[in-house]
């Protein structure tokens, strides 16, 4: 019988966390930096100790990778963190895949497919942009704004190119992460069975008014674009929480124009961002929006359209099976965080699976998933990589 060694893993996070570490800060360790380096080369030792043959791409990425032929079994996620971030988010996900491969290379069990381990680099985005990695990975085109910080690490698009899977070589992709979110702690719940990443939709808003003296123009003769604006955010922010719970509308950039003591606010321009599982819904707030305060001077254009990206339903299906064997209370949800799968579930079925946060905290010091959870989750899949390798068929 297989079982995750859960001293291990928790000693390993434990290790690996340590490295870019600041008290009172938290642990930063960017991609490409001197204490990236150090922590890939200490995983990279890990996966060797659990039997796995390992690799550096040109762009960074590592892997590790058990012998055989056939399409492969693939756990990843990322090593890089943000600055004072904590030890879990990405690291815990290439941790556990190393841990189920090293606890089934213990008890003796002979994989039918090969097993390889991702660690992808530059997930975060500070050095590079936001998975950067994975795209070289999955052959994902890189954004133009990437290109002038690839060539001041030395990076070619000859070395993405060089760096890109094929899909055809991979069975599936499997990512555990932290929630980073406050969903399953506050419904008590251990295992969060995630259909996909939400769709991100973000337009530039303005408003118009008229600037005037201050002191001179009576209230009912004003016409503030500020005081326009602080009505219609909170109108927006109800809609959007009436709508549905799986949609969230931040507004976290605003300027006020001209932006002097003693002026009328003559305009105001800000940033409003919906994420949520569909599309058609989040574009239906925007126009109800526009209609509801066009009168009053509301513009807007959108400026980013990033369509919801879906994980398997045969693996959800799997993982749902998994956990009522296993006693693990469960929920369906869909992560409003990016992660590397957006990129790996354009060339082979994906899934992604949470653990619960504590606080829902992420990207801090403060970051922190219990002992039980962390072990759990691996537990959870482990199972699912022996049901995925045993399985015959397509997924």
């Amino acid at each position: 019988m297989c079982e995750i060694n859960g001293e291990r893993l928790l000693s390993r996070i434990q290790t690996l966390g340590r490295i870019g570490f600041q008290d009172k800060t938290g642990t930063t360790r960017l991609s490409y930096s001197p204490e990236y380096q150090e922590g890939r080369r200490l995983v990279e030792g890990w996966m060797r100790e659990a039997g796995l043959q390992t690799q550096v791409d040109p762009v960074g990425n590592l892997t590790g990778r058990t012998p055989g032929k056939g399409p492969r079994l693939c756990i990843g996620s990322h090593l890089d963190t943000v600055p004072g971030g904590g030890m879990y988010d990405g690291a815990y996900g290439v941790l556990a895949g190393i841990e189920c491969v090293q606890s089934l290379k213990e008890a003796g069990y002979a994989s039918r497919r090969p097993l390889e381990v991702v660690g992808f680099i530059e997930e975060e985005g500070n050095v590079i942009g936001g998975t950067f990695g994975s795209k070289a990975f999955a052959g994902v085109p890189v954004d133009a704004a990437m290109e002038p910080n690839m060539a001041q690490h030395g990076l070619t698009p000859e070395q993405v190119s060089a760096s890109r899977r094929r899909g055809q070589d991979y069975r599936c992709y499997l990512e555990l992460h932290i929630e980073q979110g406050g969903t399953l702690e506050q419904e008590g719940l251990q295992i969060g069975i995630a259909h996909g990443i939400v769709g991100i939709l973000r337009y530039r808003m303005r408003v118009e008014g008229f600037a005037n003296h201050a002191g001179s123009t009576a209230m009912s003769l004003r016409d503030d674009a500020l005081v326009k604006t602080c009505r219609m955010i909170p109108w927006l922010m109800d809609r959007v929480t009436e709508t549905s719970p799986e949609l969230v509308c931040t507004v976290g950039t605003l300027q006020v124009f001209p932006g002097a003591v003693n002026v009328i606010p003559g305009r105001v321009e800000f940033i409003v961002e919906l994420r949520g599982p569909r599309m058609e819904v989040m574009d239906r707030l925007i126009q109800a929006f526009f209609q509801q305060f066009q009168a009053q001077g509301l513009t807007g254009e959108e400026y980013i359209r990033q369509s919801p990206t879906l994980c398997s339903p045969a693996l959800i299906e799997e993982s749902r099976r998994l956990c009522q064997a296993l006693n693990f209370s469960s929920r369906d949800m869909f992560s409003g965080a990016g992660h590397d799968l957006i990129n790996m579930a354009q060339i082979t079925p994906s899934m992604l699976l949470f653990i619960p946060s504590r606080k829902g905290i992420s990207h801090s010091i403060q970051e922190y998933s219990a002992p039980a959870d962390l072990v759990r989750g691996a537990r959870l899949l482990l199972e699912l990589v022996k049901t995925l390798d045993q399985k015959e068929g397509a997924l």
